[in-house]
């Protein structure tokens, strides 16, 4: 299994993916900037490692623009269809919604943990959460 933190990185404004060793110092591949250290598996979601926040949410590992794109084929077909096109684009992008894999996100500093084993207690996100880490993004 691989193990990735991806992030914005503050330093170069870049959007980075690093692949996670236990135990590593993460760093920017582009400009070298430290973001933190992972000790272990099981203390990523304790604290995270880059910002020390411990709030998380959890979301699908799915693109968003490409369930909308479905969504539009079957809206633009529904006169021709008499409307059946809808269900049935409805129904496969849920398909694909549900075989795709979740993965974590950090509110205050937003880097995505994909790889790891999310804790049941993460749950989507909370608007009201959100909005006391804003100031931080």
């Amino acid at each position: 299994m691989i193990f990735t933190i991806s992030r914005q990185c503050p330093q170069c404004q870049r959007f980075q993916i690093v692949e996670v060793q236990l135990p590593q110092n993460i760093s920017c591949p582009n400009c070298a900037s430290r973001w933190g250290r992972v000790e272990t598996l099981e203390s990523v979601f304790e604290k995270c490692p880059v910002c020390e926040c411990k709030q998380f949410w959890v979301q699908k590992d799915f693109n968003q623009a490409l369930g909308c794109f479905i969504m539009l084929i079957g809206i633009v077909l529904v006169p021709l269809t008499y409307g059946l096109s809808l269900p049935v684009f409805a129904l496969w992008d849920w398909l694909i919604y549900r075989r795709l894999p979740n993965y974590a996100v950090c509110y205050r500093c937003a880097s995505e943990f994909r790889g790891f084993v999310i804790p049941a207690r993460l749950k989507s996100f909370l608007h009201h959460i959100g909005l006391k880490y804003d100031r931080y993004r």
